[in-house]
């Protein structure tokens, strides 16, 4: 998340830049698209993991599944009417991508500081990330 926020500026400008209808540069269009493609596969290949470890095998598919849905529904499902408004409201690729900077930045922010690491706790043991939780 925050190898994205620190770069989709660079990525995007250049995209556009190489993506001109004039004169599309393709190999360096197709570049920039993978390497965003794989900042996508970075933050959902892991997050199955998380999302099991972080919640108690009792309650693990309702509480994996509703906050996938929302995240994925609300937030991933604005970015492109966000993006086009704000695009379209000041003509600046800066402004337009402050939505996608600013969440990934964010969830970094919280992910770092605020979730409890679960590595050592088994995803079977009852209660593991609540005494996680009172420990720190």
């Amino acid at each position: 998340m925050a190898l994205a926020s620190l770069t989709y500026y660079p990525l995007y400008v250049a995209l556009g830049n190489y993506a001109n209808p004039g004169a599309v540069n393709y190999p360096m269009a197709i570049l920039i698209v993978v390497i965003l493609v794989n900042y996508v596969g970075m933050t959902y290949g892991p997050i199955g993991a998380f999302l099991a470890e972080f919640f108690p095998s009792r309650i693990r598919y309702t509480s994996v599944s509703v906050p996938y849905h929302i995240g994925n529904g609300w937030g991933g499902g604005l970015v492109p009417i966000v993006t086009t408004a704000m695009y379209l409201c000041t003509n600046s690729v800066g402004y337009a991508l402050l939505y996608p900077i600013v969440v990934p930045a964010v969830m970094f922010l919280i992910a770092v500081f605020v979730m409890p690491e679960t590595r050592k706790h088994s995803i079977w043991e009852e209660g593991a990330i609540e005494a996680a939780r009172s420990r720190a």
